[in-house]
């Protein structure tokens, strides 16, 4: 990755299905920039080169709906004029918007069943509190399948109280998916016991 000023090298590193990369590293120095390239994000400002491989097919030439690869950030960027069946159904893989809308809502009700949270189905997304925005905002992340998902300081918005509780239902929900996961924090906390971690490289000068 390589700025006006400045460049930094990473190593070639490899998350398996299931599994956990944490990365960290100082405020401003390409770790949120990491995951806008991984995703398919190109920022005007910064060169990057190297490959991304999901499942084994390269998809740095896809575009961003076919890499299989989600994302989550500290603000969790849900529609504020749709409800919260609404968001979620906004957020569904083709084969699920292929149904009908009864059955595309009965499909989301079930996913909310299973995460305790089917009563607030027709709820304003701005009455929801942190720790259910989270949810949502992983859901919908999740309903889409993908394969890699992308943690950007996922829990920081979150108080004390909520915060170790989202975050290890965050990881059960990923890990039952078998999806393997990157996340991006300043806080050694966020990143499970038994995660891989990459420590971002000092940048060098151009």
């Amino acid at each position: 990755m390589r700025w006006p000023d400045h460049r930094v090298e990473l190593p070639a590193v490899q998350v398996n299905a299931g599994e956990v990369l944490g990365i960290m590293g100082p405020s401003g120095s390409g770790k949120s920039t990491l995951l806008r390239w991984l995703i398919g994000e190109q920022q005007h400002f910064v060169r990057t080169a190297g490959s991304i491989f999901v499942d084994g097919v390269s998809v740095e030439r896809l575009p961003v709906e076919q890499r299989k690869i989600g994302i989550l950030f500290q603000d969790v960027l849900l529609f504020p004029h749709l409800n919260v069946l609404d968001n979620l159904r906004f957020g569904l893989p083709a084969e699920q918007r292929a149904l009908s809308a009864a059955e595309q809502t009965e499909w989301v009700m079930e996913q909310l069943r299973a995460i305790q949270m089917s009563k607030y189905a027709t709820a304003a997304v701005t009455s929801l509190s942190g720790g259910q925005r989270a949810r949502i905002g992983l859901l919908r992340a999740l309903l889409n399948k993908p394969r890699v998902m992308l943690l950007d300081e996922p829990f920081a918005a979150l108080d004390a109280r909520l915060r170790a509780r989202i975050r290890e239902w965050t990881y059960s929900q990923l890990a039952e998916q078998d999806v393997a996961t990157i996340v991006v924090s300043h806080d050694q906390d966020d990143i499970p016991a038994d995660a891989n971690k990459l420590y971002w490289p000092e940048a060098r000068d151009v």
